[in-house]
């Protein structure tokens, strides 16, 4: 096992919100149903909403980073939210992560994960160590 030193990490951490900023677009949270696919693989459930990160993404905090909440967005599919994928600006895969509601373990958390056509979520938290 590799271990790093916390100033090493906090420079890993700025390299990430760097990497999202990176595109002509704002960097997403794709939120989907059904199982979490292998690493970039292609979904299996379909994609229930598309949030928009702010910018910047959030702040590093005691060697995590802190995603900061998001506007609203809509919510295009029915289903329960159980992943989410998380890509830059250019669309270029940045990372997939559990997706939960405050009381959860996921990575991104929402205020439900049941979600309704037509109706919005948003992004409370998340946290990427």
């Amino acid at each position: 096992m590799i271990q790093i030193s916390d100033e090493l990490n906090a420079y890993r951490l700025q390299g990430v919100i760097t990497f999202l900023a990176l595109g002509t677009e704002q960097a997403r949270a794709h939120v989907y149903a059904g199982p979490r696919p292998g690493f970039g693989e292609a979904p299996q459930g379909p994609l229930l909403a598309s949030i928009v990160l702010t910018e910047p993404l959030g702040t590093v905090v005691d060697g995590v980073l802190e995603v900061a909440p998001t506007n609203e967005a809509l919510i295009l599919t029915t289903g329960e939210a159980t992943w989410a994928r998380i890509v830059n600006g250019n669309g270029a895969l940045a990372w997939d992560c559990d997706a939960s509601d405050l009381d959860g373990s996921g990575e991104l958390r929402l205020p439900t994960t049941t979600l309704y056509a037509g109706g919005y979520t948003r992004i409370l938290t998340g946290l990427l160590g």
